[in-house]
C-alpha cells in the first residue's frame, strides 16, 4: 500500500456505479480530509523547526526563555559562590576545632596517665616499705618469742 498524501487523496478517481455514493459528498469529504492533512503537515513542520531551534540554542538563551534574566542568573551564581565559600569555611573551622579538641584530650590523657604513673610509683614504694616493716616486725616478734621460750626453759630448770 502506498503512502497516503494530500495529492493522492486529491487525485483519487473512483469508478462510478449506478448505486454508489453521492459523488459530491464524497468529494467534499475528501477535500476536508486534504485540508486537515495540510494543516497537520504544516503544524508538524513548524514543530520540527521549533525543535531544531531549541536544540541548537545556547544555554543562556534557554535560561532567558525560561524567565530568568541574565542579572538573576548572575545573582544566583554569586549566591552559589557565597554558599560554597561558607561551606568551605565551615568545614575548615570544623576541622580546626576537631584538631584542637583532639589535642586537648590527648594532653589531658597524657597528664592523667603521668599522674596515675606517679601514684602507682608512690604506692609501690609504700608497699615495699610496708613489706620491710612487716619483715622487721616479724623478726622482732620471733626474737621476742625465742627469748620468751629460753626464759621459760630456764625457769623450768628452776622448778
Amino acid at each position: 500500500m502506498e503512502r497516503i498524501t494530500v495529492d493522492l487523496i486529491s487525485n483519487k478517481e473512483f469508478s462510478i456505479e449506478t448505486r454508489g455514493y453521492n459523488r459530491k459528498e464524497v468529494d467534499e469529504f475528501l477535500d476536508d480530509i486534504c485540508d486537515e492533512m495540510e494543516r497537520m503537515e504544516a503544524e508538524i513542520k513548524d514543530l520540527r523547526q521549533k525543535t531544531t531551534v531549541v536544540r541548537e540554542a545556547p544555554a543562556p538563551a534557554a535560561s532567558v526563555k525560561s524567565g530568568i534574566s541574565a542579572e538573576d542568573e548572575n545573582s544566583f551564581r554569586e549566591i552559589l559562590e557565597m554558599a560554597k565559600t561558607v561551606r568551605d569555611e565551615t568545614i575548615r573551622k570544623a576541622k580546626e576545632d576537631a584538631e584542637a579538641i583532639r589535642a586537648k584530650a590527648e594532653a589531658e590523657a597524657t597528664e592523667r596517665l603521668d599522674g596515675l604513673n606517679e601514684e602507682r610509683d608512690g604506692l609501690t614504694k609504700q608497699i615495699a616499705e610496708l613489706k620491710t616493716t612487716a619483715a622487721n616486725y616479724r623478726e622482732g616478734f620471733e626474737r621476742l618469742l625465742q627469748a620468751q621460750q629460753e626464759a621459760l626453759e630456764k625457769a623450768s630448770d628452776l622448778f
